[in-house]
């Protein structure tokens, strides 16, 4: 049984049905550096097309194919097994010596391109990801394309399911270490703490939707600038600032919780900390652990969206920021069943 509540919906729970991810080719993500390769330099860029797929096993074949070690091929972020995905991977690689890639081959995948660049690839190098999605069986296509309207204002910017495990598997996890349970292997340990903290984000961020909080501007928030990183303490809410939050220049924030970072304080900290209470064993845990305390923006704005209906399948097209989540925008436009997963999980 999965632990995962049923987070508010800001448009209302939809009535359309529909189905996502019934082939790969039915959720297509494409990454969108945050640079341009410089085309020199000694580490090699691979642009690589994967299907069924999940990231770590592509890179796992990388190291097998150059001799490398696991440890020595980065990519700018993970992506999902159930689709058909183009992302970037880096590996050093001497500029004199020869290196036969237009010869490998990996399973359900190719290599797009190739290129040169001066530095590794990090995590979280990303300006954007730009999502191809096909909905099938979609119950109410018209009532669809009317709901599109509305979140194109924005959407929450919930941490997707993916991020908890199956079935919520990484929160049981987090329950278990929270509760003195020490798990030794750090890969499965940081899963937990960065599920537990995604989990208190939303759970925040539903609570401001269900006081009819998400578009307005609190005494003591902190905002973050669209398109930006950066983010500013508010003393006192004006009209000023509505306006910017209404025209999208600025978005509300909620906590990653941690040590240190900027506090909301005044009518921000109250609800906060309201919402937060249930949640304090976790909320120490995390400071506990030392993870540094962040904010994050409650709103998600789709960039160039458009949708087109063929039949009762719809395609919708849409770019969002890294580490955003496509399910996110999905989840206001229908309750969908994900193909890619057993009816008898999904119930």
């Amino acid at each position: 049984m999965t632990m995962l509540p049923n987070w508010q919906y800001l448009y209302g729970k939809p009535d359309i049905t529909a189905v996502i991810r019934q082939t790969p080719a039915d959720f297509i993500v494409d990454e969108q550096l945050n640079f341009s390769p410089s085309g020199s330099g000694e580490h090699l860029l691979l642009q690589i097309e994967k299907r069924g797929q999940n990231t770590q096993y592509i890179a796992r074949q990388l190291a097998r194919l150059t001799g490398l070690r696991m440890r020595d091929i980065s990519y700018a972020g993970l992506k999902d097994r159930h689709a058909l995905t183009r992302q970037w991977f880096c590996f050093k690689w001497p500029i004199k010596q020869e290196l036969a890639w237009q010869e490998w081959q990996i399973e359900d995948s190719r290599i797009v391109q190739v290129v040169r660049h001066f530095r590794k690839l990090r995590l979280g190098a990303l300006k954007a990801n730009h999502f191809q999605l096909t909905l099938t069986q979609v119950s109410q296509p018209e009532a669809l394309l009317a709901r599109l309207a509305l979140i194109k204002a924005g959407v929450p910017n919930y941490y997707g399911e993916q991020r908890f495990g199956r079935q919520g598997g990484n929160l049981v996890l987090a329950k278990s270490l929270f509760a003195g349970e020490r798990i030794i292997d750090r890969t499965i340990r940081g899963l937990a703490l960065s599920a537990s903290r995604s989990f208190l984000f939303n759970t925040v961020l539903s609570a401001r939707i269900a006081q009819g909080l998400f578009n307005q501007v609190l005494d003591g928030d902190i905002l973050q600038l669209d398109g930006s990183g950066s983010i500013f303490p508010v003393e006192k809410a004006d009209g000023a600032l509505q306006q910017r939050l209404m025209a999208g220049d600025v978005h509300p924030t909620a906590p990653l919780v941690g040590i240190d970072g900027v506090q909301v304080s005044q009518q921000a900290a109250e609800l906060e900390a309201q919402a937060l209470a249930p949640q304090q064993l976790w909320c120490q845990g995390l400071v506990d652990y030392r993870l540094q305390g962040a904010r994050r923006s409650i709103r998600l704005v789709p960039q160039q969206l458009n949708a087109e209906i063929n039949g009762n399948s719809v395609t919708l097209r849409f770019a969002l920021p890294a580490g955003c989540f496509a399910t996110s925008v999905l989840r206001e436009l229908a309750s969908y069943r994900d193909g890619s997963r057993p009816l008898a999980e999904m119930e």
